[in-house]
């Protein structure tokens, strides 16, 4: 005989449907944040609605410490803490080899190591017909006094006494004239 026959009766379901009338009130969870309910609740369909509707958003996120979101921020995982962070700047890694071209209408933004005492910061991005490499940062200079890589500031166009000045990183400086550029 089946387990659920016993002397010819059937104990389980009589009827096709279910009321919440069918269940004691403790096996009914109203809204998921009481803490009273035990694993052995039904949670109701507004409650699981109302749970998470309230964990679909930055702040709900259980791996984040975002509690406001700031106009314009990004977000950002921070391997340190293990968790997302907002931020109105974006931390970049250096890479330990140069990244794969992006489709030809991306661009991919990324800090570059140039050397051991060197980083770049280095875009990849279509020019002409092909995806190349564009170093954002200061332009190549090797110093004349100490033979330093590390590169040079922006350039200063003095236009007022006709010079160029260059700031290297090593901290020598550079002025060279100019006096064949003139006005148009």
């Amino acid at each position: 005989m089946p387990h659920f026959m016993k002397r010819g009766r059937k104990f389980g379901l009589t009827s096709a449907s279910i009321d919440t009338n069918d269940f004691k009130a403790t096996a009914i969870d109203l809204d998921l944040a009481s803490g009273t309910a035990t694993d052995d609740a039904f949670p109701t369909a507004k409650a699981v609605k109302d749970y998470v509707d309230a964990q679909n958003t930055v702040t709900g996120m259980t791996d984040t410490t975002i509690t406001s979101v700031g106009d314009n921020n990004h977000l950002q995982y921070d391997s340190g803490t293990s968790k997302w962070v907002n931020r109105a700047f974006i931390d970049f890694d250096k890479l330990s080899s140069e990244p794969a071209s992006p489709d030809v209408e991306e661009g991919r933004l990324y800090v570059k190591q140039v050397d051991g005492s060197n980083n770049a910061l280095a875009v990849k991005i279509k020019k002409a017909t092909s995806v190349v490499e564009v170093e954002l940062t200061s332009p190549g200079a090797i110093c004349g006094e100490c033979g330093s890589k590390d590169g040079a500031k922006d350039p200063t166009f003095n236009f007022q006494t006709g010079t160029i000045i260059v700031e290297l990183y090593c901290g020598h400086t550079y002025e060279m004239e100019i006096p064949a550029w003139r006005r148009i």
